[in-house]
């Protein structure tokens, strides 16, 4: 399960790749072989040196005109020119390790990291380039706006343009859509599905009135997800007690002790902690040794 929004733009692809093969037909009307067989490939691409190249999500895909590897990133502002340099990179890596052509898709909720994307990135003096590179680009402005019951039968699609769309004004009517769709399959994948969404929307209105859906619809799907967030929210709010308390007492917390606090679902230490900052001089009284 991924735990940002820029996690949920590509796994979505590992759960069903041939999401890719559709969403490059609804999006860009461009049609890409059926594929054969899938794998996901191993992302890291950091050499010896202290280097890191970490590719979001890599497939290999056969089709009937062979073999091909999908880079697929994620990309919320216009890319700098390392990251075009980047995306160079792992482009020739992996042609060069396994020998078989490699495309880049990119995926953006933003209109104008979109258009930045449709150009083409090249590599060398700009009298004359050495490399370009002509990436796939799926965005809001070509990414269908589900908003008819009847378009979301494809429910993996219909959550990938739902996050494609997450800060369209309109999103909610997305949003109601594809909680009735989600009402309508297997509950374990519905709810799935729907924490999915619940990740990829991150803060902001969207989010919000997703939330509003699970808790307080009725879809079956919503229960589970209901008692989590319900749990997350008391854990909130015991943190915020907590950090109200050792604030009165002059006592200032690092970011690792708020994100501890922030983080416990465990009550006996919770109250432990508590019974502590009544006395505690510093953060170390409060979460020293138990």
């Amino acid at each position: 399960m991924p735990k940002t929004p820029h996690e949920a733009l590509h796994h979505i692809f590992r759960e069903d790749p041939d999401l890719v093969r559709r969403a490059l037909k609804e999006c860009l009307d461009e049609d890409f072989p059926a594929f054969r067989s899938v794998a996901v490939i191993d992302s890291d691409l950091t050499e010896i040196k202290a280097i890191a190249r970490e590719v979001d999500t890599a497939l290999m895909v056969e089709t009937d005109e062979g073999a091909e590897i999908l880079v697929i990133e994620p990309q919320s502002t216009p890319p700098t020119q390392a990251k075009q340099r980047a995306w160079h990179w792992y482009l020739s890596y992996f042609e060069a390790y396994f020998d078989v052509p490699s495309t880049l898709i990119i995926l953006t909720a933003e209109k104008a990291t979109a258009a930045t994307c449709r150009k083409p990135m090249t590599l060398g003096p700009e009298r004359r380039a050495s490399a370009t590179v002509h990436p796939f680009v799926i965005g809001p402005d070509n990414t269908p706006f589900i908003t008819d019951p009847a378009q979301a039968d494809d429910i993996m699609l219909a959550v990938m343009a739902a996050l494609a769309h997450r800060k369209n004004p309109e999103i909610n009517t997305a949003l109601d859509t594809l909680a009735e769709a989600l009402d309508g399959i297997e509950i374990e994948s519905a709810e799935f599905f729907a924490h999915y969404v619940e990740v990829g929307l991150g803060e902001g209105s969207a989010y919000d009135h997703w939330k509003g859906i699970i808790m307080t619809m009725t879809y079956p799907f919503a229960s589970k997800l209901r008692d989590e967030l319900e749990a997350r929210g008391r854990v909130q709010g015991r943190a915020e007690t907590l950090f109200e308390l050792l604030a009165a007492r002059g006592i200032e917390l690092s970011e690792p002790q708020r994100e501890l606090v922030s983080t416990c679902e465990d009550e006996t230490t919770f109250f432990l902690w508590v019974h502590r900052s009544l006395t505690a001089e510093s953060a170390e009284d409060v979460f020293g040794e138990e």
